[in-house]
């Protein structure tokens, strides 16, 4: 079936514990092999299809945030199916720009945080957290985002589900992300929040424009990779845009946001889903039929008025 789409650095393979360098810069071990090779911006470049010439201004970062979520998708294949998934820029940059895949948003803002420093931007990494509206001060790094330095302070983040498609300034406004809106006010206690479809939508995130407690977004990391109750081990998430529409994929339900319209569909097999993640992710799931059972049971509980 097809589908209409309308600074270098280097590290070694290891036996045993190889050394990884987490997203604040100090030293961790990880029993998992890092990246063999350079981390070079002109492949980066070319993995989001990016040709023109690239330089520390608000145009060039515009250019590359909407670069990037076209190219490369918001996913959890890896968490989803329980394989390691390490807190690294290394592992980050092996899993898009080596491999081709996509990532979640502490593999996508990673890898475009050292791209844009690498540049010569000022880039501040911020541990924010998705849904402390409700979910209170615990969410804190459950959430990797950037915020660049240019005059003013601009939120950049290429790991919401690709959703922001320019750099957002710090200050009370909502601003347009064809086809959805974004929505940035203060809170209070030096906290600003995100959300995601405009004013007062219940899709949010909060974060303080300093930088964050590496410690705690590690933390969050591992919380949500280990624990069988995290939404990301529980449901299979990819999005993407493509052309003008906006591409959101939750286990076995398809959703395409246009301008000013909505597509959904339900996926009925597994031969079906891994047609969705080629043809429009680019994206392959390895163990989909071991895990197609539990994609269905999930899909019982988040869709239950939709099952035939």
């Amino acid at each position: 079936m097809s589908y209409d789409t309308g600074v270098n650095s280097n590290a070694n393979w290891q036996v045993g514990k190889a050394i990884c360098r987490p997203l604040g810069g100090s030293i961790a071990l990880s029993t998992r092999p890092l990246y063999q090779g350079a981390m070079k911006l002109a492949d980066y470049l070319k993995r989001i299809d990016y040709t023109e010439p690239v330089r520390p201004d608000l145009a060039t970062l515009n250019a590359l945030i909407e670069a990037h979520v076209r190219a490369v998708p918001f996913e959890n294949l890896d968490v989803h199916a329980a394989r390691p998934v390490l807190y690294s820029a290394e592992a980050a940059y092996d899993q898009i720009v080596a491999r081709k895949q996509g990532g979640w948003c502490y593999e996508m803002n990673a890898v475009f945080g050292w791209a844009l420093e690498t540049i010569g931007f000022e880039v501040v990494r911020l541990a924010a957290g998705v849904r402390r509206a409700s979910l209170g001060d615990e969410a804190l790094g459950n959430h990797l985002c950037l915020m660049v330095r240019l005059g003013a302070d601009y939120l950049v983040d290429v790991g919401f589900g690709g959703s922001q498609i320019s750099a957002i300034a710090i200050e009370e406004a909502e601003t347009l992300h064809r086809p959805l809106r974004m929505a940035l006010v203060p809170i209070g206690g030096g906290l600003w929040r995100l959300h995601e479809g405009g004013w007062g939508s219940a899709m949010s995130y909060d974060f303080r424009p300093e930088a964050g407690d590496h410690a705690l977004l590690a933390q969050r990391h591992e919380e949500q990779i280990t624990d069988p109750n995290s939404i990301f081990r529980k449901t299979l998430v990819a999005k993407m845009r493509r052309g003008r529409g906006y591409y959101t994929l939750r286990g076995r339900m398809l959703d395409i946001n246009w301008p000013g319209r909505k597509e959904s569909r339900e996926i009925d097999t597994s031969e079906d889903l891994a047609d969705v993640l080629k043809e429009i992710f680019g994206l392959a799931e390895p163990d989909l039929n071991a895990l197609w059972p539990q994609i269905c049971a999930r899909h019982k509980q988040v869709f239950p008025h939709t099952v035939r």
